[in-house]
């Protein structure tokens, strides 16, 4: 079969069914008659046959039903767009029709008045070689655009398809007058791989179930032992209440040697993470009365026997006490040697946990000097922390701010606080409207008081 074409902004073709008497086809044989003269006046491209995909219109429609619109802009990769042909076309009925825009530095606006049906929409620079725009709704085919009567269909983008490993993202069939050759898309198991791949990578990891563990009555202690196969984990979770000082320990056999087989990832329902990579032990104040998640990660090719120990107090009423002088002395001499400030000692001081709310005394060391004896708070926090030789630190504790910073470190039942602070000389006029960073300020106008609270259950 042949394809027929008006040069006006649309064209439309449609099957004719019915039956016609002699007096139709008479009439019908006149429009047809004079369809030819006007084609053959305006130059019409030759008629081809039809793509195999397109499947070819059998009559011209004489009189068309009311038709909708599509419409949109179409533009190529980069500015400008020259003058394009814009193609809408039925794949099913095989009706379709087409419209030219004007070049444009930008995007090109079109619109197509076409019969109810569902189109693929495509096009190519009107004096180029091939189809080089569609529209594709998830970047890999063509889309249909479905029309009803009456409809106007908008915003539909026809673009050129991107490049991916498989090639360029989608490709367009032979325009229906036969002036753009098709051009193929990617192959489609190429495609399904590298969707595949996409979907894996953006699908959230899934957790092992959560074994829920029960403490005996009056315990305070819960352990388990058992086999971890390679390259897996196993879930614990328990509630524990703010305040509350919980211990972990994972112990494996056979001896891991240059390295754990085993490690610990305890983290919390609010999502705060507790221990760093490859830690075998933990131990902590817990911040919030919640759920808390313990998993065993396999680091192991072989099978691995755990013992995995938790351990929980209940909850003391027991308020914090002072360390003992002689600790104080010596958390004093150390952070002497860490930072080289002398410090002053306080042996019983009021004391209020920041986490948990809860009162006591504390043992109180403090320092002053300036801007000439430390460099900056961060820097000195560090190096006490570092310096508190057998403490770790409670990253729960930490904050941080333009003029200061806090921290906590932790052993046994002791707990330390490490404040950092500073604020300009008072005969400093620092503007009250502006950021602190804002004030130039000299070393010697940063006035340093450094703070240790160190207290016990």
């Amino acid at each position: 079969m042949k394809y027929f074409c008006l040069h006006t902004d649309v064209v439309y073709m449609n099957k004719r069914k019915e039956k016609t008497n002699m007096s139709t086809r008479k009439v019908l044989s006149q429009i047809v008659g004079f369809v030819l003269v006007v084609w053959l006046s305006v130059g019409c491209a030759s008629a081809q046959s039809a793509p195999t995909s397109i499947p070819a219109p059998i009559t011209v429609a004489t009189s068309p039903a009311k038709s909708g619109t599509i419409a949109g802009r179409v533009h190529l990769s980069a500015p400008p767009t020259p003058r394009m042909v814009v193609y809408a076309v039925d794949p099913t009925t095989g009706v379709w029709a087409f419209t030219k825009t004007d070049a444009t530095s930008g995007e090109a606006p079109f619109s197509l008045a076409v019969p109810p049906g569902s189109y693929l929409v495509f096009g190519a620079i009107e004096n180029g070689s091939s189809v080089g725009v569609g529209y594709s709704k998830d970047g890999w085919a063509l889309s249909t655009v479905a029309v009803a009567s009456g409809q106007t269909v908008s915003d539909i983008f026809v673009r050129p398809p991107s490049q991916s490993e498989c090639g360029s993202t989608f490709g367009f069939p032979a325009s229906p007058d036969g002036r753009y050759a098709a051009v193929a898309g990617p192959k489609p198991d190429c495609v399904a791989a590298v969707q595949t791949r996409a979907a894996v990578s953006t699908q959230p990891q899934t957790k092992p179930q959560a074994t829920r563990i029960q403490f005996q009555p009056n315990a305070t202690t819960w352990q388990s032992t058992n086999q971890l196969a390679p390259n897996t984990s196993i879930r614990f979770a328990l509630t524990a209440l703010k305040g509350q000082v919980m211990t972990v320990e994972l112990t494996t056999k056979p001896d891991p040697g240059a390295g754990p087989s085993a490690s610990l990832n305890i983290s919390a329902a609010d999502g705060h993470v507790y221990t760093p990579e490859l830690t075998t032990k933990y131990k902590g104040i817990l911040t919030a009365t919640q759920d808390y998640f313990i998993e065993v990660r396999s680091l192991s090719k072989t099978s691995v026997t755990y013992t995995l120990l938790v351990a929980i107090p209940a909850l003391s009423s027991t308020p914090y006490v002072p360390v003992t002088p002689t600790v104080c002395q010596t958390l004093s001499e150390l952070a002497t040697q860490a930072i080289a400030a002398k410090f002053a000692m306080e042996a019983s001081a009021p004391f209020t946990d920041p986490i948990t709310g809860e009162i006591g005394k504390a043992c109180v060391l403090t320092a002053k000097g300036t801007g000439r004896d430390f460099a900056d708070h961060v820097t000195v926090r560090s190096k006490l922390v570092k310096g508190l030789l057998g403490f770790t630190e409670h990253l729960a504790y930490q904050a941080d701010g333009p003029t200061g910073t806090a921290t906590a470190v932790t052993r046994d039942l002791g707990l330390v606080l490490i404040s950092v602070q500073w604020t300009p000389d008072p005969k400093v006029k620092c503007p009250t409207d502006k950021p602190i960073s804002a004030c130039d300020l000299k070393p010697e106008q940063k006035l340093y008081t450094i703070k240790i609270q160190a207290t016990m259950k």
